[in-house]
């Protein structure tokens, strides 16, 4: 005679206590890359944005000194630029006659935590050309290409 008795076959389901805390370490650690790279791309996107915003009235300012000695009026008015943005307090300086003029036209920014005391400026080289400079307190990381 065969004897044949009951047993319970249990499987196992879930997870155990080590094996979600593994999977939420992982998911912290993704999420702290993810939020460190976003911020990043935040800071990017908002200098870039200012450097735009400077560039756009390179122009105006090469047509001013292009007009010759009766200009007087290097102002951001006077390049029908608004004083100030979200993001940037403008100012302008006159163009040096025979030499570079650093500073030309000037964002001293604002609205940004991260740039206290900071500014962006586009400095007119005297061939005409424009070359962007940065104070040292703004990272490299930051900065668009033509700052850099």
């Amino acid at each position: 005679m065969l004897l044949i008795s009951n047993y319970r076959i249990q499987l196992q389901t879930g997870f155990t206590l080590i094996e979600m805390t593994i999977a939420i370490a992982i998911v912290g650690i993704l999420a702290s890359i993810a939020t460190t790279n976003y911020q990043v791309q935040v800071r990017k996107t908002q200098l870039i944005t200012i450097y735009q915003e400077l560039n756009h009235f390179s122009m105006p300012y090469q047509i001013l000194v292009d007009e010759g000695s009766g200009v007087t009026d290097f102002s951001p008015n006077g390049l029908n630029m608004p004083v100030q943005s979200q993001y940037c307090q403008f100012s302008v300086t006159p163009p040096n006659i025979n030499s570079a003029t650093p500073n030309a036209i000037r964002c001293q920014i604002q609205n940004l935590n991260y740039l206290k005391n900071q500014h962006l400026s586009l400095d007119r080289e005297l061939d005409g050309s424009w070359r962007c400079q940065a104070s040292a307190g703004i990272s490299n990381s930051y900065l668009p290409q033509a700052c850099q």
